[in-house]
């Protein structure tokens, strides 16, 4: 599971249309992996989009419940051919900040989740990470990802959209 929300930090899906970021247009971020009956998610990314279809991408991930501890992600990549594409950056996950029950992590805490992050993302550095959406049950959407070209079922996710006034927040 830690690998799959590396993958979601790096490349986050999009709705398969002729403008993937349009939920995020609208206000929208991605809850992955929902418990739609608690409104968690594990993870959440969302997007400031310019001009041009490149993307800034803000992710937070649920990593332990107590205590809690989240981290948050900045990562950039474009929307093109109808998908969302990000090269994978370790030192983008090397940048992102530890959060120890909401409040930024002592230096133990952030360096050894680092750490675990590190060794999980280092074969993917440099790689293209390319997601493509399809309809799943339940009105849940499935992210397909690709890396440099090869889909990777394992990494697959499923998750909804979702506006600020919807409720859901990062847990199990």
């Amino acid at each position: 599971m830690l690998l799959s929300l590396l993958i979601l930090a790096t490349a986050a899906p999009a709705a398969q249309s002729a403008d993937p970021l349009a939920p995020a247009r609208a206000g929208q971020y991605q809850c992955v992996i929902p418990n739609q009956d608690k409104k968690t998610c594990v993870g959440t990314t969302s997007y400031k989009i310019a001009a041009d279809g490149s993307y800034e991408s803000t992710t937070q991930l649920f990593l332990a419940p107590t205590p809690l501890i989240t981290m948050e992600l900045h990562t950039r990549g474009s929307a093109k051919d109808g998908k969302l594409c990000e090269t994978v950056k370790l030192a983008d996950f090397q940048a992102g900040t530890v959060y120890l029950d909401g409040k930024p992590a002592d230096d133990a805490t952030s360096n050894a989740v680092k750490s675990q992050m590190t060794a999980a993302v280092s074969a993917l550095d440099g790689k293209s990470a390319c997601s493509t959406i399809k309809p799943d049950a339940d009105g849940l959407m499935l992210n397909e990802v690709a890396i440099d070209g090869t889909v990777r079922s394992d990494l697959s996710q499923k998750f909804i959209w979702v506006g600020a006034k919807d409720g859901y927040k990062l847990g199990m």
